[in-house]
């Protein structure tokens, strides 16, 4: 199956790229900014000082809603401050998040793209009906990350 695009965001963050980067790439700053994120519990012992390596393997508790799930998630790029590619498995097919930044000025220019590859095409025909409705929650949550870092 393609992999269909469900979302995209492009933010201009009045905050250096650092500073944006780390409220991507830290647990309890992502906490901050995004309700949905419980926990992440990765496979080797990982402190907030270790750099993370593409490739690396953790899973990701969520709240949606009423209901806790747990998802598999691969680190396939990973070039700090500039880009990060996650890749989460489940039955529904292959999750894609590619997070882009750059300096503009003192600025940071946030671009991200939430993608899916259907394992099937039931989920394909889901993914595509569905899609739209999705937009709401992920805006939010990245107007939620710029104006917490912004408000810093």
């Amino acid at each position: 199956m393609k992999e269909i695009v469900v979302f995209r965001c492009n933010e201009e963050i009045d905050a250096p790229i650092d500073v944006v980067f780390q409220y991507l790439n830290e647990d309890e700053k992502i906490k901050l900014w995004n309700p949905l994120l419980i926990e992440n519990l990765y496979e080797e012992n990982r402190n907030d000082q270790a750099q993370p390596k593409p490739s690396g393997k953790f899973k990701t508790v969520q709240k949606i809603g009423n209901h806790k799930i747990t998802v598999d998630v691969e680190l396939k790029e990973y070039n700090p401050p500039y880009k990060v590619v996650l890749q989460s498995h489940s039955k529904e097919g292959i999750s894609i998040t590619k997070y882009y930044l750059s300096k503009k000025d003192t600025k940071t220019h946030l671009f991200v793209e939430e993608s899916i590859i259907p394992s099937n095409l039931w989920y394909k025909l889901v993914a595509k009906l569905f899609s739209k409705a999705g937009l709401i929650p992920f805006k939010k949550q990245y107007k939620n990350l710029k104006l917490y870092v912004e408000t810093l």
